[in-house]
């Protein structure tokens, strides 16, 4: 009766232990949960947002009389330049990796990564000549898309 009492209680040690990969650890498993609600500027007049929920690029353009706001999510949604769908390809802490079709076609592919104070954002633009390549810095900012769009 002991050995059973014995193997019960280490069963249950052993299956109420806690993981090392811990759902309730500090640390963000996405570039999101890093960068939620986290502003940056570029040299000109342009602020993006991140947010970790549904519309999670908040971009918008300052130089505009009225600014122009763009905010987009994951999947399928109308623009100015038509249907478009959005996909996050890549979300880890460090780097996150979004493409965009317009109209069924792949139209671009932006890779971001975060260090500090600096994003920078490697772009691919894709047409029916090709594609070229896009770098932009964007610096921290207190600034954000919601000081200007709703």
């Amino acid at each position: 009766m002991k050995k059973l009492l014995l193997l019960t209680t280490l069963f249950l040690a052993f299956a109420c232990s806690k993981d090392e990969g811990d759902d309730n650890s500090t640390e963000p498993r996405t570039f999101l949960e890093k960068y939620d609600d986290t502003s940056w500027r570029d040299a000109d007049s342009e602020i993006l947002t991140f947010i970790d929920g549904t519309y999670f690029y908040n971009f918008v353009d300052t130089s505009y009389e009225d600014s122009e706001c763009t905010k987009l999510k994951e999947g399928v949604q109308t623009l100015e330049l038509g249907q478009i769908e959005v996909t996050i390809t890549k979300n880890e802490p460090d780097e996150m990796i979004v493409e965009i079709k317009i109209n069924g076609v792949l139209g671009q592919r932006s890779r971001l990564t975060g260090n500090g104070e600096t994003l920078t954002e490697r772009a691919t633009y894709f047409d029916e000549d090709g594609s070229s390549d896009e770098t932009y810095t964007w610096t921290k900012t207190s600034a954000s898309y919601f000081d200007y769009c709703d």
